[in-house]
């Protein structure tokens, strides 16, 4: 970004664990660890410094990139994802799903990830650009059985960052009316159809900000 700039409005999206959570530390996503590595030559947190994993792969395997398909603006829900539906065994083991969480729980990263959303507010302020965030929306079964007291925090957090960043705004979809369990493929998943729902909202929402 620069001085000069045609953006107006950024969206970041918070995840309800954000505050203590660390990818590059989650036992069950060392296998995507490999994706970013290529991408960004760093595993941040990880238990194999960066030095000595790099030394494991040829130089060649390093400077390979996948291509990308053009993404068509004209049509954005025109992809090849299926339209696939949340099932009841999802629903079953929603309580079992959320419970994994308590794994990825890492408290001594929550003062690194505040000053990240710290400064990507700051940022976009510096580049008069207004910073959107928003929780995602979630089914009723993640709502109810999610971590209350972090969810608390997290929401204590959020209106701090409000107050030092006055042109910030939170957008809440767990509060968000019209979404049921047809919008989602799992319990914490949009499908495309939620998806296509969300992003309407969210754009509605940027058309009433700027009336």
């Amino acid at each position: 970004m620069g001085g000069h700039n045609n953006l107006r409005y950024a969206l970041i999206g918070l995840a309800p664990y954000l505050l203590h959570y660390d990818h590059s530390k989650t036992p069950d996503n060392q296998s995507k660890l490999l994706q970013y590595f290529i991408a960004f030559d760093d595993l941040h947190n990880f238990y194999i410094p960066t030095e000595d994993y790099r030394k494991c792969f040829r130089k060649e395997y390093l400077l390979a990139r996948l291509p990308i398909n053009q993404f068509d603006l004209n049509n954005p829900f025109n992809v090849k994802t299926p339209l696939r539906f949340i099932t009841a065994e999802n629903r079953l083991k929603a309580r079992e799903r959320i419970d994994t969480w308590g794994e990825r729980y890492f408290p001594e990263t929550r003062a690194e990830n505040i000053k990240i959303l710290d400064d990507y507010l700051t940022l976009c302020e510096d580049n008069n650009i207004r910073p959107i965030m928003f929780m995602p929306p979630m089914t009723y079964g993640y709502r109810k059985y999610f971590n209350k007291q972090r969810i608390d925090e997290l929401y204590y957090f959020i209106q701090e960052a409000l107050k030092k960043h006055s042109s910030a705004v939170f957008v809440d979809a767990w509060k968000l009316q019209g979404l049921t369990d047809a919008d989602f493929y799992d319990v914490d998943h949009l499908n495309i159809m939620g998806a296509a729902k969300f992003s309407m909202f969210l754009n509605d929402f940027i058309e009433r900000l700027d009336k």
